[in-house]
Order: structure tokens, then C-alpha cells, then sequence
């Protein structure tokens, strides 16, 4: 595989590891209210998903899996038509690789590649990845990872969000690996560790996954931010 193929590849595999979900820093322990059972949570935390005109998301790791990896990422994803831009951090082919700015609009994928700049010549399909601005789609995308995950328990209530005063309520489960490749064909894990913040208004604010999500590397952990929902945006192919 050619060194540009491997950034397109590990770029887009990397946008996966799951996008459309988010994270809120904050103390444990912060509300009292008895939280709903996953089976009724999930399903609307997966319905606001599918419902929403698009999303601001980020994500990061603190690990090194020991490969090709994505450390960090941040964009807007939009659902109607579907869309994604923006920027990616990792390492490909052994290189640190910072602020890559990614487009996916009108079913093609832009990426501006080092030394060659903007480039659609790869696709998700030829990459084992998936198309970024599909992820909000309620059938393939992040959504489904909710509803499918299994073991779910919920946990203690958390404060978060601006000036702390957010009650959020934590569940804990399994993301199965079979939910995963339907987003991430490539990922290796059976099983992901997973565990979700919902606000008291049942959006999914947090999720961290851990698993096996690039073959040939070690389990990593993603925390991954949505901050925003309902957002609208025109994103356009570069020119």
C-alpha cells in the first residue's frame, strides 16, 4: 500500500472509532434522581441521534495502541444532506500527522493529504472504512451501537456540563464487535467496553469505548464528545 493510501486509510478507519458521540468533564456523584433502564434510555438516546439536523464531535485518546492510529479529531457532522468536515491528528505510516482536514459531501470523500494536497482519489469502500458523513444515518451509523449494546447497567449520576450544574446518568455495558463493523468493517475486538452519559434530557453526552479497533494493535480507549446537537451547516467539496 502506497504511503498516500495508507494516510487515506488510516485517516478515515480512525473517524470511526466512533463518531457521534461526547464527553463532559465533571464530579461523581452530583444528582439523586434514579436513572431509566438502558432498554428505554438507549432507545431514546438513539432516537435524539437520529433525529438531530447534524452534530459538533470530538474525540481523543490518551493511549498508543502501537500502530497507525487517530489521536485526536473534531468536526460537524450534518445528516440531511449528509456531510461531514473536519480535522484529524494521528500517526500513519510512522508519522505524526496534525490537522488533516477531511470532507465527505455528494457521496465522496475529500482528504488534503501532506505533499499532495486535496485528494478524492480514495474511497471509503477501497479502505476498509466508513464513509464519515454517514454516521448519523439511523440504520448504519453510531446510533445503532446503542440499542445493540448488551450488559448495560447504569451506574451513579454525575454533575458536568457549564459551571457544573448539568446532571448527567452514567451506564455501563458492551458494545458488541459485530455493532462496531457495521460502522468499522476492519475492527478486531469481539467485545468493546462501553460506557454512556445521558443528560436529563436523554441525549447521549458521553461515550468511552475500549477495544481492539485497528488490526494488528493494541486495545485502545476513546472518549468521544458531542458538543452539540441540532446543528446546521452548508458543507461544500473543496475547490
Amino acid at each position: 500500500m502506497t504511503t498516500s493510501k495508507r494516510l487515506a486509510a488510516g485517516l478515515l478507519s480512525a473517524l470511526v472509532a466512533v463518531g457521534g458521540l461526547s464527553a463532559c468533564s465533571g464530579d461523581d456523584g452530583g444528582g439523586s434522581a434514579e436513572a431509566a433502564s438502558w432498554s428505554d434510555a438507549g432507545a431514546k438516546a438513539k432516537g435524539l441521534l437520529d433525529d438531530t439536523s447534524g452534530i459538533e464531535v470530538s474525540l481523543s485518546t490518551g493511549d498508543d495502541p502501537g500502530t497507525d492510529y487517530l489521536a485526536a479529531a473534531s468536526g460537524t457532522i450534518v445528516a440531511d444532506p449528509p456531510a461531514f468536515e473536519g480535522q484529524v491528528n494521528g500517526r500513519v505510516s510512522g508519522f505524526e500527522a496534525s490537522s488533516i482536514n477531511v470532507v465527505s459531501v455528494d457521496g465522496r470523500l475529500w482528504i488534503e493529504a501532506p505533499v499532495i494536497g486535496w485528494t478524492d482519489r480514495y474511497q471509503p469502500a477501497d479502505l476498509c472504512a466508513p464513509d464519515p458523513a454517514l454516521l448519523l444515518d439511523p440504520s448504519t451509523g453510531v446510533s445503532s451501537v446503542l440499542t445493540s449494546s448488551t450488559d448495560v447497567k447504569a451506574g451513579k449520576s454525575e454533575r458536568g456540563g457549564k459551571d457544573n450544574k448539568e446532571i448527567f446518568h452514567t451506564y455501563a455495558g458492551t458494545a458488541t464487535g459485530d455493532s462496531i463493523r457495521a460502522i468499522l468493517p476492519c475492527a478486531e475486538g469481539d467485545d468493546f467496553a462501553a460506557t454512556y452519559r445521558l443528560d436529563d434530557e436523554g441525549r447521549l453526552r458521553t461515550a468511552r469505548l475500549t477495544g481492539t479497533f485497528f488490526p494488528d494493535s493494541e486495545p485502545v480507549t476513546y472518549t468521544i464528545d458531542i458538543t452539540a446537537y441540532d446543528v446546521t451547516k452548508d458543507i461544500s467539496a473543496p475547490e
